[in-house]
This record gives C-alpha cells, structure tokens and sequence, in this order.
C-alpha cells in the first residue's frame, strides 16, 4: 500500500490505494468542525476519480449541516476565488495538481482564501485524531447547489480589472498564442481568457478529460508537442498549464521553452516597472528573479516551499507581486494564491509594451540555468545525509530555511524532502547548464552512496 502524503493543506495519494473514502470522510469531517459558520465551496480538476470523490465530499458536507456550492471541473485558483465570490465559510479543491491521473488530493481553503497555516493544519489534525466530527440530524442537513459557469466568469473578470493591463493595447495586437492545458481543469477558462483580450488561440490537450497525454508538469521535457506545433510557424507565444492551472510555463515564437522560472521573472519585470514593491518567493525560486527585482531597488524576500509561506508574508508586507519559481504567480490584488491565469494575462500585457518578439526579450532577462531533478527516498535516510552534508559546508554558504540549500557566488543547490511525494528534491541553479547538472550530479551520489 503507498502511503498517504500529508501537509498542512491537505491530503494526496493514489486512489483506491491510499485515498480512500473512509479517510475522504475523515478528513472532510475535521475540516468542517474546524471551520466557522457558513457555504464550503468546491470544486475538482477532470480527473477521472473527481467526480466520485466530489459526490462523497458534498455528501459528507451536507451530513455536517453544510451548505454547498459546487463549481464541478474548475482551476484551483477559481476555487479560491469561488470562496469569495459566495462569502464562503472555506473551499476544497479536489486536484493533486502535477501527480499522474491515478492520484488525487483534497487541498483546504479557508474563509481568506488561503491555504489552511500551520496552526490550522495542526488543529485540523488534533480534530482527526481525537475523533471530533459533529453530524447533524435529519431535519438540519445542508443541501449542494451547482454553479458551473459564475465563478469561472467572475475569476476572468477579476483578471481583465488587474490595474497594470491595458486590454485595449493587448487586443490590437491580436496576438496568436498556442495553449496546451494537459486535458486539465484550464482546457476551458484559459482559452475563454485569451479570446476575451483579443488572441487567436490554437489549442492542443485542451478536453478536460483527465488523460493526461504527457507528464502533467509544464517542464520542457513533456512540451515536445506543442513545441513542435509552434515550430511549424505563425504562432507569437506558447503557454502551458499543469491539471489545476496554478502553474505556467511559456514557450517562444521559434518552439523553444523559456523554462517555467521566467514566468515569475517576467511577470515582475512588468509589475515593478509600473509599482516600486517589494517580493516575496520560494527558497527554491531562480535568482532571475530576484535580480529582477534589484533592477528597481526592491528587496526579495524568500520562504519555505508552499503556496502559503509565500501569500503569507505577501499579506503581512502588502506585497504586490511574488510567487514560486514553478510558474506560480501570485497577484493578492486579484487573489492571494498561485494563478496561471493571472500569469498569463500579465505575460500578455507583458509582451504588448515590449513589442518584441518572445526570443528577444528572454534574452534581456538575468540569464540562469536550473536544473530539477528527484530521487526516491526509500531506502535512504536522508536526514543522516544531510547531516553529514551540511557538516562540511560553512555556515556563511547555508540556508536552511527549508531543507538544505548551499550557495555559492553564482550558483546553488538545494535539496529538500517533498512535502506532496516520496521523494528527494535536487534542484541546482547556475550560469551555465553544465554547471548546474554537475551540481545536481554530485549530490545525487552524495546521497545515494
């Protein structure tokens, strides 16, 4: 039997397996005593096992007395804005975002739209263990409503407002962009977006089905597809999203992609060109973009990895732009979580006032090359690696923040336990591609020895 993963916002395992419904049950039980009053919103990305787990979950909510809104296949940051929209007590979007299709995951949301902290998750978790879940009687059940189009159009609306976008500069310019949303919960609104600003839009894996035709992450290795279709002429730019379209990735006019770090960098370049902020990122975020942001004087805050460690210090500073280095852009003004649709519209906006073509402004951005692999942890007692590692390494040239992260002048590695699979996280970051391979190399046999 795989094991179940579990972190502050949720659970993720492979279903039938790991994810079953008895925890399903749980878990949605705990999160409901753990709210306050009011609607939980959910939603799904096309998953094949998503339907069934949103029956059960609706289910179990209405058992505990909750209403429901149920926006069926959406993004995940649609969820959150969902949450909103509906004055909601809290969300769950159904998605284990980037794994393969035969896993699925319950990610909770809070009232503010966030990601439950730490404090939330260890009182949800003390909820579970102690088996304080409150079910109410036949005459005080909630009920489920569905809403497949209001959140969606009210998400794209919110973007189209962003203050920093000139939609009528990006409508003349009648881009022609090519989408490939990996049979995800994007295959409807992304495209909806990028009519609405003027684009012609060519779509490839755009059925939100849940078959993924390739791996579900936006990395150069599983664009081979759509590359090959920008190849073949009269496409402006290339943009690409994981199942639940919190990430994006871009490709330029000649079938190359850009590497999804960028996404952040060149949304950043724009925002602070217009607003002097300064940002927060991941720990494992390319230093692309915090070059970026000394090109304005703005200082770079760094985090641990997840979504809410970044929206966290975001709300706290009153930050107006930041993210995760994966394509995860992150805009509060509009919501403050992770939006491939938010990054979309501002690489549009973006590209407009270069009046360049895609190829050319990369090559005006910090140039860095990162390296992502990953190694399985069974069988390895990673934290006595890491100790023997971090041993040898002076103090100056260590962060610790999350994991081990050992810089250089112009380089780093970092590895770090995943939080969402068994593995081993190796990324390294350096001036050339070479560098950063013999980074990774190293210390993959470091700890595999």
């Amino acid at each position: 039997m795989s094991k179940l993963m579990v972190s502050v916002a949720g659970i993720r395992g492979i279903v039938g397996d790991s994810l079953v419904p008895e925890v399903i049950v749980r878990y949605i039980s705990s999160f409901s005593r753990l709210l306050g009053k009011g609607t939980i919103v959910v939603g799904r990305d096309s998953r094949p096992s998503g339907k069934a787990i949103s029956n059960l979950v609706c289910s179990v909510l209405n058992l505990c007395g909750r209403d429901v809104v149920d926006i069926d296949i959406a993004t995940t940051p649609t969820v959150a804005i969902a949450i909103e929209l509906y004055k909601a007590a809290g969300g769950i979007a159904i998605t284990a975002s980037h794994n393969p299709s035969e896993w699925n995951a319950l990610k909770f949301m809070n009232e503010k739209t966030l990601f439950l902290n730490e404090i939330q998750g260890d009182e949800l978790h003390y909820i579970l263990t102690e088996n304080r879940f409150i079910y109410e009687k036949f005459d005080k059940l909630g009920s489920t409503r569905y809403e497949k189009e209001e959140a969606r159009k009210y998400h794209i609306k919110k973007i189209l407002d962003i203050p920093y976008i000139n939609k009528t500069n990006i409508r003349k310019k009648k881009l022609k962009v090519a989408i490939d949303c990996v049979n995800g919960a994007g295959g409807v609104i992304l495209p909806e977006l990028l009519r609405d600003l003027g684009c012609t839009v060519t779509k490839i894996n755009c059925e939100p089905n849940g078959i993924f035709p390739h791996g579900a992450e936006p990395l150069p290795e599983n664009l081979g597809e759509i590359c090959a279709l920008i190849k073949k002429g009269n496409i402006d730019i290339g943009m690409v999203v994981d199942p639940d379209s919190d990430r994006l990735a871009l490709i330029n006019e000649n079938g190359v992609p850009l590497g999804e770090e960028y996404t952040l960098a060149m949304a950043v370049d724009l925002i602070l060109s217009k607003k002097k902020s300064d940002i927060a990122v991941n720990v494992s975020t390319s230093r692309a973009t915090e070059d970026t942001a000394k090109k304005y004087g703005c200082k770079t805050y760094r985090t641990k990895v997840g979504e809410i460690n970044v929206s966290s210090v975001m709300i706290e500073k009153g930050l107006v732009i930041g993210g995760e280095g994966n394509g995860g852009v992150i805009m509060p003004e509009v919501h403050p979580g992770r939006d491939a649709l938010v990054g979309a519209a501002l690489i549009l906006e973006y590209i407009t006032e270069k009046n360049k073509f895609v190829s050319e402004i990369f090559d005006d951005l910090p140039s860095y090359h990162i390296v992502k692999d990953k190694i399985s942890v069974e069988g390895v007692n990673f934290e006595e690696k890491a100790k023997k590692i971090t041993e040898k390494i002076p103090a100056e040239n260590l962060d610790l923040t999350d994991g081990i992260k050992i810089c250089g002048e112009n380089d780093w590695v970092q590895l770090r336990k995943s939080n969402t699979e068994p593995i081993v996280r190796i990324f390294a970051e350096a001036k050339t591609k070479t560098a950063a391979q013999n980074l990774v190399k190293k210390y993959k046999e470091i700890i595999l020895e």
